[in-house]
């Protein structure tokens, strides 16, 4: 059986403003090095930017935790990629963000073979375990 990988949704930012979620694959628990996918820009011009490959360090980078949200099959990571890239991104709509993307691509995950998304995870119940209102 191949390995898994945790899933998880990262929250960068300062609390005065809106934290900006990410989607990351935990390589390493105990180092915390990771890759991290997530858009970047504004409402007007967000796009999806390349895979960062991080060491997730509470208080540097502006990262302040993630919540667990599945599991990832080893030999099926190379799809992550693409049902990224394929989810809608919306311009023009200040209510749009982050958040939303990172939600619509854990439930794009939920179909793919190999991705384990917890049936519990939904918007609400990231933003409490992130500590947000």
């Amino acid at each position: 059986m191949p390995p898994f990988y945790e899933l998880a949704v990262a929250r960068f930012g300062q609390s005065s403003s809106k934290p900006k979620w990410v989607i990351v694959v935990i390589f390493s628990p105990s180092s915390g090095h990771s890759l991290i996918y997530q858009i970047a820009g504004s409402s007007a011009d967000y796009s999806m930017e390349a895979p960062q490959s991080v060491t997730l360090k509470e208080g540097e980078n502006g990262y302040s935790g993630k919540v667990p949200v599945g599991l990832a099959d080893s030999e099926k990571l190379h799809q992550l990629h693409a049902t990224l890239a394929s989810i809608p991104i919306v311009h023009g709509n200040s209510a749009w963000s982050s958040h939303n993307w990172v939600m619509e691509g854990i439930s794009a995950l939920r179909k793919v073979e190999g991705y384990h998304i917890d049936k519990h995870v939904t918007s609400q119940w990231v933003s409490e375990r992130l500590g947000e209102k």
